[in-house]
């Protein structure tokens, strides 16, 4: 398999509002390849943003507005996204727009990602996202900076506390004040992970759990939410976003090339 660091893969997105008139972070997004096209995966509540402004990624031409098809698992209307506990969307790029995000970003592989039938096979696995706190301004230049947060992945006790499936959400456990860095082991506090929804979800292998080699997890999740007083970081499975995309592809993406 090529090596491959999925911190590559993972994208900042960025609203410019109206109102109030400003850019400023919002999510992440996974750029992300199958079938030989390109995608960007992410939290529903990320692209509902599109009713107050334009999402914006870095690309050769500075920060963009993303061109494609994007679509989400709609809501019944009296049904709120805070209760949302799928909340996913999807970009299927146009080829033009993704060549130019692969200035800063390389696609994930398809086989650097895994459809999994329950969370329950998963032992250790690592949440990438650019915390919002760490998004910056310098002139009409902006950055971001890409953190990942490892833990164990919960219990059904947990799952059932929350009312989610693990046949559905993946659960993992996270907490900000008893974080360490993973090749030191000192205490490292982290960021908030605000800005974070949309990152990825990759599991570290049998053996490896502990493990500094970033090449060896696989994408399983997207990230959606952050329970900061119970320590847990909650995301949902690739089956419902490969769900998704089958009914997009017989849609034909709106046309998108």
């Amino acid at each position: 398999m090529t090596q491959f660091d999925p911190y590559d893969s993972l994208v900042p997105v960025f609203l410019e509002a109206e109102i109030p008139k400003r850019v400023h972070q919002i999510g992440t997004a996974i750029f992300r390849e199958l079938w030989g096209e390109p995608f960007l995966f992410t939290a529903a509540h990320v692209t509902d943003e599109l009713e107050s402004g334009i999402l914006l990624v870095p690309t050769a031409e500075g920060l963009s507005p993303i061109d494609g098809y994007m679509a989400h698992i709609d809501l019944p209307p009296e049904v709120s996204r805070l209760d949302d506990t799928v909340d996913i969307a999807y970009y299927r790029l146009s080829t033009e727009f993704a060549a130019q995000l692969s200035h800063h970003f390389k696609p994930l592989p398809q086989g650097r990602g895994e459809v999994i039938r329950s969370s329950h096979e998963l032992t250790v696995c690592s949440a990438y996202g650019y915390p919002a706190s760490k998004s910056k301004k310098n002139g009409d230049t902006f950055s971001s900076e890409i953190y990942s947060f490892r833990g164990v992945i919960a219990q059904q006790e947990t799952y059932e506390r929350f009312n989610l499936s693990p046949e559905q959400a993946i659960i993992i456990h996270f907490h900000k004040k008893c974080a360490v860095h993973p090749e030191t082991l000192d205490a490292f506090p982290t960021p908030s992970l605000k800005g974070s929804s949309g990152g990825g979800i990759f599991a570290w292998p049998p053996g490896a759990e502990l493990s500094d080699d970033w090449s060896l997890p696989r994408l399983v999740g997207v990230v959606h939410s952050f329970k900061e007083r119970e320590g847990l970081i909650i995301g949902t499975m690739l089956l419902p976003l490969l769900a998704a995309i089958t009914l997009g592809r017989m849609k034909n993406f709106g046309g998108i090339k």
